[in-house]
């Protein structure tokens, strides 16, 4: 058997798209931490759970680990600014990616909503927000699969619910049938 290459394992992945979502945490100061997932997936209704992950030596991954807590951020087709600020870029009004600047917080400007149990960063506009409780943290290769249990969620109001995808490169998204 030979061994898949990364560059082809990627092209693959790129033609899966999802749901694009903000793992957000507060460090041991109360400074708020974010990144831009769409490795992230539902696990169990009862107990309520869900996964995500994240890439070792991620500044976030040691957080959520040190912390026991974090929240997730739902996003909707709105907040495709928002993906790429925490996926470290801007895009301008060309179209042309250049990375956040790193004396820039990634928080500035924004309007949260504090989690009631995790503390950690809600982002205004998203369709859901779940915060969790870390359960644990399971190997995944280059990543980390970290399992949470949901301790609260914020819903959305509203009919026309369009959660942000990504998929082969760029950001779409799709209304469901009513």
């Amino acid at each position: 058997m030979t061994e898949v290459d990364a560059a082809s394992f990627r092209s693959a992945l790129a033609r899966f798209a999802s749901g694009v979502t903000v793992i957000t945490t507060v460090d041991s100061e109360g400074r708020d931490h974010g990144m831009t997932a769409s490795a992230f997936t539902s696990l169990s209704l009862e107990p309520p759970l869900i996964l995500v992950c994240i890439k070792q030596g991620n500044s976030t991954y040691r957080l959520i680990e040190e912390r026991g807590a974090f929240a997730v951020n739902i996003l909707s087709r709105s907040q495709e600014a928002l993906s790429n600020r925490f996926a470290g870029g801007i895009v301008d009004e060309h179209g042309n990616w250049s990375p956040w600047p790193q004396e820039r917080d990634r928080f500035a400007d924004l309007q949260l909503q504090r989690t009631a149990h995790s503390g950690a960063a809600g982002l205004e506009g998203s369709l859901a927000i779940l915060d969790c409780t870390l359960e644990k943290i399971l190997p995944g290769g280059d990543h980390g699969i970290f399992v949470g249990r949901i301790q609260d969620l914020t819903l959305a109001a509203g009919e026309e619910l369009d959660p942000l995808l990504y998929g082969g490169g760029s950001y779409g998204s799709f209304l469901a049938d009513r």
